[in-house]
Order: structure tokens, then C-alpha cells, then sequence
């Protein structure tokens, strides 16, 4: 059950890193097999998707978990759509948290009402030549949340959580364990794709794509396909899919 100790998990706790990202690499290089949770009071060099720095302060949570050749390469690329399934569903269930107010805006957002709650940054490398190690970051705002930011931000103190930091952390784990079970290496990733779309943010609506190269395409959020891109409606009928970007709804102007 979500929130309780899991009796196997294997958890180091810092105070202040750089970043939990580069502990769990760090540790995958020097022979960790994974799986092993790392996390930090605070970040001095949190970063967020595409290079961006992410708000690292104490009272939040910082977390990585360290995973060793988790699947085939062909379905590593699941990895974020099943982490942001697995995060949604464990702060779901934190008491004070109205579970129909938690959903995933694509790729792997979290937000609550609308607004920003976490970020997630998957990495991946090579160790010896052979072993894929991969480390999954996750930023959680539960006692504040950034300022000046492009889209809305909250925490989950604003959502009504008034628990703990280690209980948030529980949580967290064991619904990103939870999901990676469901996903079952790659061979279950119908059943992720399908309660990812049930929690998912925007469907249906129009909304804009920031493409890796500088541009930009606007569609309507259509669906998933079977590998996980988004799919984009366009106005001319075309039906766009895509693997990487970043979505923003043009129905608010805070551009969540």
C-alpha cells in the first residue's frame, strides 16, 4: 500500500548533493546494481528537462531512484510516460490531496488544479560498455514552488497536504515501484499507456508543441499512440505524432 515502509527498498539519505541524478550515476559506475533510492535535503545543482535548473531548497523533495538495465532499448523510451504514472498515483493518495485534482500533462508533469507540482528528469548511460543504467529524478514542490516561471506553479502545502516530508517520499517510491511492476519491462506498456491517458491533462484541447530544434506546432491533443508520442490534430486534417518537446495549453494564458 502506498505510503507504508517497503521492508526491501534500499534508500540513501543525504543532506545536500549537487545533484541526485549524478549520485545515482555516480553509484551505477562504480558497480551499484539497482534499484536504489537516493535523496537530498537540498540540490546546489538541480536541473530540470533540456538543461534547465530546477528550485532545489529545503522542505521539498528531492529523489532519485537508480534502476540497472530495466529493459530492452527498444522500451526504455516508456521509462517517462510509467514515472509520471507512478508519481501521479502516489501523491494521489496523500492524505489532503483530492486525487481528482492530480493529473500528468505530457510528458511526465504532475499538476495539481492545473498548475506545476513536480519535475521529472530521466538519465541514462552506458557503465563498462554494457550495463544501461538509468536514473530517475523527481522534484517535488511540497512546501514551495518556483517563482517566474512560463506556466503556473503550486505545492502540494497549497493543494492541502500538511503530512511530512519522508511520508510524501513513501509515497512517491512505492508508486513509482508500483508502476514500473505494472510495466513489466515493456511487456504490460499498454496497460501504463492506458491509466496515463485515464490521469492525463488537456485531451481534446488545442495547445502548442516546442520542438528540440526551436519550432513549433499546434494541434489538438488527440491521444497517445502505441509507442507513447503525443499524437497532434492539425488544422489541416494531419494527424502529427511526437516523441520529444515540451506541451503548453493555449486556453490559459499562463501557459501550463
Amino acid at each position: 500500500m502506498a505510503g507504508r515502509p517497503h521492508r526491501s527498498r534500499r534508500h540513501l539519505a543525504l543532506d545536500e548533493v549537487g545533484s541526485t541524478n549524478a549520485v545515482a550515476l555516480e553509484a551505477a559506475r562504480a558497480g551499484d546494481p539497482g534499484p536504489l533510492w537516493i535523496t537530498a535535503a537540498r540540490q546546489s545543482a538541480g536541473r530540470g528537462r533540456r538543461g534547465r535548473s530546477w528550485l532545489s531548497e529545503r522542505g521539498n523533495l528531492f529523489a532519485t531512484l537508480l534502476i540497472v538495465d530495466p529493459s530492452s532499448d527498444q522500451h526504455v523510451v516508456d521509462l517517462p510516460l510509467v514515472v509520471a504514472l507512478g508519481v501521479r498515483n502516489g501523491l494521489a493518495r496523500l492524505p489532503g490531496i483530492d486525487p481528482a485534482l492530480v493529473g500528468i500533462k505530457w510528458p511526465n508533469d504532475i499538476l495539481l488544479s492545473g498548475a506545476k507540482a513536480v519535475g521529472i528528469l530521466l538519465e541514462s548511460e552506458r557503465c563498462d560498455g554494457e550495463r544501461r543504467a538509468v536514473a530517475i529524478g523527481c522534484g517535488v514542490n511540497v512546501a514551495t514552488g518556483a517563482g517566474n516561471t512560463p506556466y503556473s506553479v503550486t505545492s502540494l502545502r497549497d493543494a492541502g497536504y500538511r503530512g511530512d516530508l519522508p511520508t510524501v517520499f513513501e509515497h512517491v517510491a512505492a508508486g513509482v515501484e508500483a508502476a514500473l511492476e505494472l510495466w513489466d519491462a515493456g511487456r504490460q506498456f499498454h496497460e501504463v499507456r492506458a491509466q496515463w491517458l485515464r490521469h492525463s491533462v488537456g485531451r481534446g484541447e488545442m495547445c502548442r508543441v516546442n520542438l528540440p530544434d526551436g519550432s513549433s506546432v499546434e494541434g489538438i491533443f488527440v491521444d497517445l499512440d502505441e509507442g507513447g508520442r503525443l499524437v497532434l490534430g492539425l488544422p489541416n486534417g494531419e494527424r502529427r505524432h511526437f516523441s520529444a518537446g515540451d506541451l503548453f495549453f493555449l486556453r490559459q494564458t499562463a501557459g501550463v
